[in-house]
């Protein structure tokens, strides 16, 4: 592993152990609290554990694509999915295995137009027991599942990883992450970027700087906006901050913060549905965004505890929480549907 990748591995798990021993009042008392744990409906549960994954929904099925089934902080060819798998959703009896691809994990996957979009990762060229090689892509492609075949497109202006992309309209967005390359300096992305999808040819275009710099965080729609929640900075520090492009005004505000410590912005997963946005955490806490959106509610918990997972909404007030890893019990299985609605 390169020394900033390794650095940067350290510092997240010392912060995750000294948080998970000294936990703060608030997370004391909210579990004291009557925070509601949501209930779930488990589907068919993953055949193996996967982290920093990509998932998107797409006509009533349920697509992943990569990721990483290894230990924590061990990275190899051998720890990386190539994988396209689909589930049923109408009839979730098992998972199907589709036409792969390059082996990626911090990559991500939307869906738009009956096609699915593939969008940079990293790869390891390294073997497992050797020392880290990995590489961050720029690779950005498509998938049709009429044809079962994935087309090569425009790629991004600079390889990413650890990153995250949504679809607003016909424009994709893509915001945060880093570049590595091998033995050199991780270069953490500064400039955000957007591609039309309805338009020939495809060509990414940037949008005005973000005021950050970070990777590990999600990415949400609500309005036609754009929400960049949490992550951890090129500093080195974990935050619940959110940040929002309004792609009419072209411009980037602020929204609240997520509840709790800063813990609860990494490796967390948005989505919104009905109108309203959520944020699946590290604590299992699940928080919507007020109707002010100047802050956060605490609407419920999820079990198990996640994170690095994926969250797609299934259907209205309805959000289907996949894979990742809880820091006591590690990698989940498992596929649940929440609804948010309490219908």
């Amino acid at each position: 592993m390169n020394r900033r990748v390794r650095i940067v591995c350290v510092l997240c798990c010392v912060m995750l152990t000294v948080w998970t021993q000294n936990r703060s009042a608030w997370a004391v008392e909210e579990e004291k609290s009557a925070v509601q744990e949501i209930e779930s409906k488990p589907l068919i549960e993953l055949s193996r554990g996967i982290t920093s994954f990509g998932a998107a929904v797409l006509e009533d099925a349920l697509y992943i694509y990569g990721g990483h089934f290894g230990s924590a902080h061990s990275y190899s060819l051998d720890e990386q999915s190539n994988q396209l798998l689909r589930l049923d959703l109408k009839k979730p009896t098992g998972w199907k295995e589709l036409a792969g691809g390059p082996r990626l994990q911090g990559l991500a996957l939307l869906a738009h137009g009956g096609k699915l979009y593939r969008v940079g990762g990293f790869s390891a060229r390294n073997k497992e027991g050797e020392d880290d090689d990995l590489w961050s892509q720029d690779s950005f492609a498509r998938f049709d599942p009429k044809t079962n075949k994935w087309e090569d497109l425009p790629p991004l202006l600079t390889p990413r990883s650890s990153h995250d992309a949504v679809v607003v309209g016909d424009s994709l967005y893509v915001v945060g992450g880093w570049s590595m390359q091998g033995s050199a300096e991780n270069d953490w992305q500064k400039a955000a970027l957007a591609i039309d999808l309805s338009v020939s040819p495809l060509q990414w275009k940037q949008l005005p700087t973000p005021p950050f710099e970070r990777r590990a965080l999600s990415l949400a729609q609500l309005d036609g906006k754009v929400y960049a929640i949490g992550g951890i900075s090129s500093e080195g520090d974990l935050t619940n901050e959110v940040a929002v492009y309004d792609p009419r005004a072209k411009r980037w505000s602020t929204a609240g913060e997520l509840q709790g410590e800063e813990i609860e912005g990494f490796g967390a997963s948005a989505f919104s549905t009905d109108n309203r946005l959520y944020v699946s955490t590290i604590t299992g806490s699940l928080q919507c965004l007020n109707a002010a959106g100047d802050g956060w509610d605490v609407v419920g918990r999820v079990a198990p505890k996640r994170f690095f997972h994926r969250m797609v909404e299934v259907g209205k007030g309805k959000l289907l929480l996949v894979g990742g890893t809880n820091r006591q019990t590690g990698k989940v299985l498992g596929v649940d549907v929440i609804d948010v609605e309490g219908d």
